[in-house]
């Protein structure tokens, strides 16, 4: 399971179609919030129904995952070998955000890689499965707090320097940016540029600062990484995802 089956789905948007919660903040403070997260059964008003739940102990809070009202979590945790250890691996972290309930949850880790859908606590119900078997570097909201900039890396190159994608979230429509840059030169998302920083120019235009070098080949970054480093930074502006 893992990369395969994940990569099919990474661009869909899940979203639920009843009005029972995807995640649960339970009414019990957490005991040791170092804990790791287990399964948690539910009896519905159909006593002959369980719902299962994965629960999370956050410093200030426990919060449930309602593991029926996100199928793509469902299945992987149906398909993997030791579901136990599986769901102990797996991190739940707020997103603070202005009249927001965002949460990041990581799963299907290998190593510091994993998978990370972004959940909103809202009534309405919804995720977004930004990556798959990335690593994420930085999250920071635009100045105005309506988008948010996700940037993951994965070391697969063989310079050995991470290559980066940057995801970007509406929040108010709950769609994808994308974030296109209009200098002509090879720069391109989809881990393909070593990207050492990003950051907001403003609400609707990121800075990407990258190696000065013409093209991210190999052989350029590692005849780059021998040297005192220099960088260049690359504009982009977000447009809606096609």
């Amino acid at each position: 399971m893992g990369k395969k089956f994940l990569a099919i789905i990474i661009l869909v948007i899940l979203t639920a179609c009843t009005e029972e919660p995807v995640i649960v903040k339970s009414d019990a403070p957490p005991d040791a919030p170092e804990q790791k997260p287990e399964i948690v059964e539910q009896q519905t008003d159909d006593e002959e129904e369980v719902e299962e739940f994965i629960e999370f102990a956050l410093p200030e809070e426990k919060i449930m995952v309602n593991l029926k009202m996100v199928p793509i979590l469902d299945s992987y945790l149906q398909a993997v070998p030791n579901r136990q250890k599986a769901i102990g691996q797996m991190t739940l972290d707020p997103i603070q955000a202005t009249d927001k309930n965002l949460y990041m949850l990581a799963f299907s880790c290998r190593e510091t890689a994993c998978s990370y859908l972004l959940m909103d606590r809202t009534e309405e119900n919804k995720t977004y499965l930004l990556a798959d078997l990335a690593e994420l570097s930085q999250t920071v909201l635009s100045p105005d707090g309506t988008n948010v900039m996700f940037h993951f890396t994965r070391e697969e190159s063989p310079s050995h320097l991470p290559l980066s994608d940057i995801v970007v979230i509406d929040l108010e429509k709950w769609e994808p940016m994308t974030p296109d840059h209009l200098q002509a030169d090879s720069f391109a998302l989809s881990y393909t540029w070593p990207i050492q920083f990003v950051e907001w120019t403003d609400n609707r235009n990121l800075t990407a600062t990258v190696p000065d070098i013409s093209e991210p080949s190999a052989e350029k970054i590692m005849a780059w990484a021998n040297t005192e480093k220099p960088t260049k930074t690359i504009e982009l502006t977000l447009n809606p995802k096609e």
